[in-house]
């Protein structure tokens, strides 16, 4: 045997017989194995727990504790020991009750030292092939549970499927936005977008056949209850002799990402907006100014009891209504120019409060009733308190109209990982679903008086604070508006931050 490439096994002889427990010794030495002897039962043991050798050759009659007695004690403390049974001729039951107590094999005696060390040798190296095999398993289950892990605390959705296109799994966020494994597992991975005429397959065997490591593409995926969402699919294949053909699909949901490209679209449109009507405004602001004079002039030349003052007057008032307008859109233009926010560390709940004083410290809202809900020990965030309050108070004024003047307002904060939200519901009359898209433009407005730009300033500020607004209302109803506001930490929050997860 070739002791230098590889650790020297490591074999105890238990015989109370010292003439066969030092042949026994003195064969398996000259073979390279390293005997230790013992010679009744509770040595046995002692000896066993220090030394662990690799195989015990155990005789069944022993003094102090006879060698059933042993095998069942050893067996307790270390199910995986190796240990050979040494029985006397025409004792065949006691190795059968051996064999049951967890004996690895018997003997019986008078021993042949030749079939002494075959047995050896055999047993430890299928054994070792064993011990390895159950650390490879260890380690591979180790290693799935990490996996598995990973998958699972991940943001992004993760599907795998075989080579057929076939979903074979999911993890939880997939689950979430299609519906539990068990339900989609052998289904096609085409149910996941709702375009019939795009085969997902295609693409991705497609990218693989020119030689990239991945796909990446864009698709609109259908949720599990039907609602459609823009993400970014990345496929890459099962490198696995077991998963041959298989594919490992991420899909990153770009909804706030769309929202963001969209918002951007609209501030460039804005400003160009703004330049265009700057200048209508100025142009019609001086006809305004000729036909008020005028018409004011007229007003005072004709009898209070003639027709034509009844004319006149509509015509005053039209000019009047048309100024406030005018100065509406100035304002906002302006607005728009010169105002720069300054960002310092500000309270929510505290721009909530001031905005709800502005809203009905006038009395004129005073049949609507409102409740705050914000959550204890509430972080600050980076903002410019001033605008933010402007920004609530249009949402507040803008709730309590809809609902002309009378109902209630719940307002209610929250904390997303990159986001403050803050929820207006309010119980007014509702938004059609045609129009949702519209009432952050400048200009719209379902009201007889006013620009409509309260809600272009609330946008702007919002996009200014690195967050959007959805929109969810029902007409009749009510009206719920989501304020996202960006969560900007410095460099040392978010190691604390970090350090609390």
């Amino acid at each position: 045997m070739d002791n230098g490439k590889r650790k020297k096994w490591k074999i105890m002889v238990a015989d109370d017989n010292r003439s066969v427990n030092d042949v026994v010794k003195e064969t398996l030495s000259e073979y390279g194995f390293e005997v230790i002897q013992t010679f009744d039962g509770k040595e046995t043991l002692a000896i066993f727990g220090e030394q662990k050798p690799d195989l015990t050759f155990l005789d069944y009659l022993m003094p102090e504790i006879d060698g059933l007695g042993v095998l069942e004690d050893i067996k307790k403390t270390d199910p995986q020991a190796l240990i050979v049974f040494m029985t006397g001729q025409g004792s065949e039951d006691v190795a059968v009750k051996a064999m049951k107590a967890g004996a690895t094999d018997y003997i019986t005696k008078p021993v042949n030292v030749s079939d002494l060390v075959q047995m050896a040798t055999k047993l430890i190296k299928e054994h070792e092939i064993l011990l390895e095999n159950i650390r490879l398993k260890e380690r591979g289950d180790t290693f799935k549970d990490y996996l598995v892990t990973i998958t699972e605390t991940m943001g992004e959705a993760v599907v795998t499927i075989d080579k057929k296109g076939t979903i074979r799994f999911m993890n939880s966020m997939a689950a979430k936005l299609w519906g539990d494994l068990e339900d989609m597992r052998h289904k096609p991975v085409e149910v996941l977008i709702p375009d019939p005429s795009i085969d997902v397959l295609a693409d991705i065997r497609h990218a693989f056949s020119n030689g990239m490591e991945y796909a990446e593409k864009e698709y609109a995926f259908r949720k599990a209850d039907g609602s459609i969402f823009s993400g970014l699919l990345t496929a890459s294949p099962l490198k696995s002799e077991k998963f041959s053909g298989g594919i490992v699909l991420v899909v990153r949901d770009l909804t706030d990402i769309e929202m963001m490209r969209r918002q951007i679209i609209n501030a460039e449109k804005l400003a160009s907006l703004g330049k265009v009507v700057e200048g209508v405004a100025h142009e019609i602001r001086n006809s305004l100014t000729s036909l008020g004079g005028f018409s004011r002039r007229l007003s005072k030349s004709v009898g209070p009891e003639s027709k034509q003052k009844v004319y006149v007057d509509y015509i005053i008032e039209d000019v009047k209504r048309l100024e406030s307008m005018i100065m509406d859109i100035e304002e906002y233009v302006n607005y728009t120019k010169i105002h720069r926010p300054n960002f310092t560390k500000t309270n929510i709940e505290e721009v909530i409060d001031e905005a709800l004083i502005k809203t009905f410290g006038s009395g004129k809202f005073s049949a609507v009733a409102y409740e705050v809900s914000v959550p204890e020990n509430l972080e600050e965030i980076e903002a410019d308190h001033n605008y933010l309050v402007e920004a609530f108070w249009h949402l507040f004024v803008n709730a309590c109209e809809s609902m002309q003047g009378k109902g209630s307002i719940q307002i209610n904060v929250s904390l997303h990982p990159h986001y403050l939200i803050v929820d207006v519901i309010d119980t007014g009359r509702g938004i059609p679903g045609d129009e949702i898209k519209d009432i952050f433009n400048p200009f719209y407005t379902s009201k007889v008086r006013g620009a409509g730009l309260g809600l272009s300033k609330v946008y702007m500020i919002i996009e200014e604070h690195e967050g959007f607004i959805t929109v969810n209302s029902s007409v009749g109803k009510g009206t719920r508006m989501r304020v996202f506001l960006g969560r900007k930490l410095d460099a040392k929050e978010m190691l604390s931050k970090s350090a609390e997860a």
